[in-house]
């Protein structure tokens, strides 16, 4: 067998399968058998996301709703009481509202976990462990997004960085008030600024959010076929597993999951990592993660995540997957996960988690930075400020036909080397018994 044959067998046996779908569980079943047939220790892990569709942009409508009401009260004079609502706004951006969305999530579904000698479940639960690599992707797909919105993106990507320029400003339009209210007068004519700054920059953001959310609500909506995303993952994982059991590494534990509702919020890896990251060692602990693999020239290099509470990915597995990616003639691009980058993926729980020594692969295309984007990269200092694509996934485009095979199985064949050479790596130091 060989990814891209997997792949088909993954289209054409089940199709598309959405979170809450008939589709899903037989994405479950197909993956289960997959694992029996090449003989791993598999087992299902039942977790909860928020099944009805509409809560996402009923909060972001409701999101919205509350930053124009924080940005009306600081310019009309209630300074203090829009000082409190943009303070609340953001708190709950950047702290509460991925707490809340877990403790929200209701609908069951499953994550299905393998290992070539025993199941992921012995590895979290032993006393002591050595080390081991996880091998990931989604299995879920998403819904279709209108065509016109593919289409507004060149438009999206100038007017969001924007928008988020227009709230540095009202943060300093707050600050600057609140210093003449202590006597400082010698700020007002800034403040004044800042606050018209503010409303203007951020108009366009705000009619396209409201555009797109209420989009998501009325317009009808078609499941993705989800070839590329995530149906290249869900194979490559398939046919390395197929590959390592034929001749598993001598040094390293190797493990396998494919995380379901990973487009309705990530919900199955994080809440994996929520319930079973303390039982696991950061410094012991690989993981690779592959999204959208069978499409895109370049390879996509997390290098890490995050504004205010920035996490680096390892420098050391970093330059390990880039050599890889050269032996095996693949172009590389570095990229910082933030607003700007246009994505996220099931890595992105673990390394907030402390998890360094986690590696994405993605072959999506680059889209050049709009220049608002650069200035907004340049002032916050985010490093490696790229942005993905993203034009054919979400859509009736991400089919079949679509997919590249040269590129799917040169993506296998590195996640492969990089397994077999985190393994090697292994052999020079103390490898730590595991105890049944």
């Amino acid at each position: 067998m060989s990814a891209t044959a997997y792949l088909q067998r993954l289209q054409e046996e089940v199709g598309p399968r959405r979170a809450g779908s008939p589709g899903e569980g037989a994405a479950q079943v197909w993956l289960t058998a997959r694992c029996r047939e090449l003989g791993l220790a598999v087992e299902s892990d039942p977790f909860t996301f928020i099944g009805p569709e509409n809560f996402r942009p009923l909060s972001n409508l409701f999101m919205l709703a509350w930053l124009i009401g924080s940005i009306a009260l600081s310019v009309s004079g209630k300074t203090v009481l829009g000082a409190v609502g943009f303070g609340l706004y953001l708190g709950n951006i950047f702290f509460f509202q991925k707490w809340l969305e877990l403790r929200l999530a209701r609908t069951l579904s499953q994550n299905i976990l393998a290992g070539l000698k025993r199941p992921l479940s012995d590895y979290v639960a032993a006393s002591q462990k050595g080390p081991a690599l996880l091998l990931c992707a989604h299995y879920d797909t998403p819904r279709n997004l209108p065509p016109w919105a593919h289409r507004l993106q060149g438009v999206y990507a100038y007017i969001m960085p924007l928008g988020i320029i227009g709230l540095l400003f009202l943060g300093f339009y707050l600050l600057f008030v609140l210093l003449n209210v202590i006597g400082w007068h010698w700020v007002k004519p800034a403040a004044d600024f800042s606050g018209r700054a503010a409303l203007i920059l951020n108009l366009p953001f705000i009619l396209a959010m409201l555009l797109m959310n209420l989009s998501a609500l009325f317009w009808p909506r078609s499941d993705s076929p989800g070839a590329d995303d995530n149906g290249s993952g869900t194979a490559l994982v398939v046919e390395v597993a197929r590959r390592l059991k034929t001749n598993p590494p001598s040094n390293l534990e190797v493990y396998f999951a494919w995380w379901g509702a990973e487009e309705r919020g990530l919900f199955g890896s994080r809440q994996f990592v929520r319930r079973f990251s303390a039982q696991l060692l950061k410094d012991r602990f690989y993981l690779l993660n592959a999204d959208c693999v069978g499409v895109g020239e370049k390879l996509t290099v997390h290098t890490g995540q995050g504004l205010l509470r920035r996490k680096p990915a390892d420098q050391e597995a970093l330059a390990r997957i880039e050599r890889l990616a050269a032996r095996f003639d693949i172009q590389t691009i570095r990229l910082w996960e933030t607003i700007l980058s246009g994505g996220t993926s099931d890595h992105s729980a673990w390394i907030d988690r402390g998890f360094t020594r986690a590696v994405s692969l993605l072959r999506e295309n680059q889209a050049r930075l709009s220049p608002p984007a650069r200035f907004l990269a340049w002032l916050l200092r985010i490093p490696d400020a790229n942005q993905l694509e993203l034009l054919h996934i979400h859509s009736e485009n991400d089919h079949l036909a679509g997919i590249r095979p040269e590129i799917l199985e040169k993506t296998a064949d590195l996640a492969e080397a990089y397994i077999r050479e985190v393994d090697a790596s292994l052999a020079a130091g103390p490898i730590v018994e595991v105890k049944e």
